[in-house]
């Protein structure tokens, strides 16, 4: 070989030494940059060349920069990333779910219970108390109150993850297109994997995109020969070679509920997904809001129907002189059980007190409701009107709102509602919501009735009597029993039972899924630890590559200041 030869070569190592420099160089600007995957030189021996019998080296060079990474580890990753941020949804919402229930506070549903089933043993103490009987009332409000408010500060989480649905929609079609964009430049640089080097910076881009995809839906991505990464969700492609699908959010009818779904822009088929935040919005606003939502309108409906059932029995200190049932029916000449009401009333019979005031002087008229489909003669709302309007003293009719009316003919004619046990076993009384306390079927509607509500001293209609007006607490005896009774109703629970039922159930769910959140995050850390040790970039491990890299550039130099010399002493001959 010609000292020409060896300058060559020492050039070549020069060369090679300055570009690992760089790639060093590169490695500790971007050791603090989110996603950065650590790149090193591939130093290969540089081809021989033949001098007689000789075969000598032509010293080294580079055969390309490639990423540090280990990509079944980052798939394993994006998984674990994927369940990370779907259980960590649930998590939040269930924390947010107990702090808005706030049990043990001043202002929980459970200690307006007590306090508004307190209040109506105080009556039974003193029953010809009307200021006790008010107190009774307005408790009732303030339970209907908070309820409501319950119902609505709930329904805004869920709202507000309807809303998260459609970002997350705007979300996956950035970063799809970002992604696309990627394969394409990637492919352009790296040649279609003719170079032999890895576009560093472009990949590390497409790494953090995937990694931001994968935390919003459970994606498979797969990388081809050409370095173009294709991406599908659960059999369906995102991103294909040069193209990716649009998606777009949608409101749909699920079980009779309106909600948001994602879906493709193309074939509007639903994503159907298994992991990322995505389903966990949807496992947390359906299924977490969703049946406490649907448990909190079963308890407020069976509080107002079962307490209703006893109450609409009894009389107050005062009996009506005209009441308008709170519930409608669809159609007046249908059968009552199939009219629409809310609450459905069954075969039985009913009792109107009639008094008349100037003698007090109550007779008793029982009305039989007739619901056991034979006959054709079911009672309708028509028919029990025409039935009530034949007894004296009272008139009744059925309104334009397909409400039934009740009037006192005369102004010394006062009426009331039952006085055996049960003086209403059909629950007529409490479905149509007359001589009621609450109004409504759902946590939102709950109410006092406005008879009760309404004007100074409407407590004095507070039925806490069974044996007619004005006569003892048997009645609010019952009611306050109400609270803990077992109801057959209810499949052995109580109104108290029910609602602890839904705590305890809120409770344990927030439990597991913080432990679930736990263990994935755990899991997700470890993974991330030993992703940042193969890929991740390490100062001091760096600097002994900079260094070697340095010392090797250093006796590369004297090595030519040596042939330099023999340069020289060949020159001057």
């Amino acid at each position: 070989m010609s000292i020409f030869g060896s300058l060559q070569m020492a050039g070549n190592t020069l060369q090679a030494m300055q570009i690992g420099l760089h790639v060093v160089g590169n490695n500790i600007a971007n050791a603090n940059t989110p996603g950065y995957v650590r790149e090193r030189a591939i130093f290969t021996p540089a081809p021989v060349q033949k001098i007689g019998n000789l075969t000598l080296g032509l010293g080294v060079e580079v055969a390309g920069i490639e990423q540090v990474i280990d990509k079944f580890l980052e798939t394993r990753l994006r998984d674990a990333g994927s369940d990370l941020a779907s259980a960590e949804v649930q998590e939040k919402v269930f924390n947010d779910l107990q702090a808005i229930i706030g049990e043990l506070t001043d202002v929980d549903i459970s200690s307006a219970l007590t306090q508004f089933f307190n209040g109506i043993e105080n009556v039974t103490s003193a029953p010809e108390n009307v200021g006790i009987r008010d107190l009774v009332v307005k408790d009732g409000v303030s339970l209907t109150q908070r309820i409501n408010s319950l119902d609505r500060r709930i329904k805004g989480v869920h709202a507000d993850l309807s809303s998260r649905v459609q970002s997350i929609a705007t979300e996956i079609n950035t970063l799809t297109e970002e992604i696309r964009k990627l394969n394409l430049q990637i492919v352009t640089i790296e040649g279609g994997g003719t170079t032999g080097s890895d576009a560093g910076g472009l990949r590390s881009q497409r790494s953090v995109a995937l990694t931001k995809l994968a935390n919003l839906v459970d994606i498979k991505a797969t990388e081809g020969e050409t370095g173009v990464v294709n991406i599908s969700l659960n059999g369906e492609l995102l991103v294909f070679d040069g193209t990716s699908r649009k998606v777009e959010s949608v409101g749909v009818e699920e079980d009779g509920v309106n909600t948001t779904r994602v879906r493709f822009v193309d074939n509007k088929s639903h994503l159907q997904v298994g992991g990322g935040e995505l389903h966990g919005v949807y496992e947390a606003r359906d299924n977490v809001l969703g049946s406490f939502l649907e448990s909190f309108d079963n308890f407020a409906a069976s509080l107002a129907f079962e307490f209703n059932k006893l109450y609409s029995q009894g009389q107050g200190i005062e009996g009506f002189t005209e009441v308008t049932s709170t519930a409608r029916v669809d159609d007046p000449d249908v059968a009552l059980n199939k009219a629409g009401l809310d609450f459905t009333p069954v075969n039985g019979s009913l009792q109107v007190l009639i008094r008349n005031r100037k003698d007090d002087v109550t007779k008793t008229h029982d009305i039989r409701i007739d619901l056991n489909g034979l006959d054709g003669n079911d009672t309708t709302l028509r028919s029990l009107a025409a039935e009530l309007d034949a007894i004296e003293g009272l008139s009744a009719r059925v309104d334009l709102d397909n409400r039934l009316v009740l009037e006192s003919e005369t102004n010394d004619i006062d009426f009331s509602f039952g006085i055996e046990n049960p003086s209403d076993e059909s629950g007529t009384l409490a479905a149509l919501g007359i001589n009621t306390f609450f109004t409504g079927s759902t946590a939102r509607e709950l109410n006092v009735n406005s008879q009760l509500r309404d004007g100074s001293g409407a407590g004095a209609k507070f039925a806490a009597s069974t044996q007619g007006i004005n006569e003892g607490s048997q009645n609010a005896i019952r009611l306050v029993a109400l609270y803990d009774e077992s109801l057959t109703t209810l499949d052995g629970s109580s109104i108290r039972g029910l609602y602890d039922t839904i705590i305890n159930e809120t409770t344990q769910g927030a439990t597991i899924s913080s432990a679930v959140a736990d263990g994935f995050r755990v899991f997700a850390g470890t993974l991330e630890a030993s992703s940042q040790a193969v890929s991740g970039v390490n100062i001091d491990e760096e600097a002994i590559d900079m260094i070697l890299l340095q010392q090797t550039y250093q006796a590369s130099a004297r090595y030519i200041s040596t042939l330099a010399q023999l340069l020289d002493t060949l020159i001057n001959l």
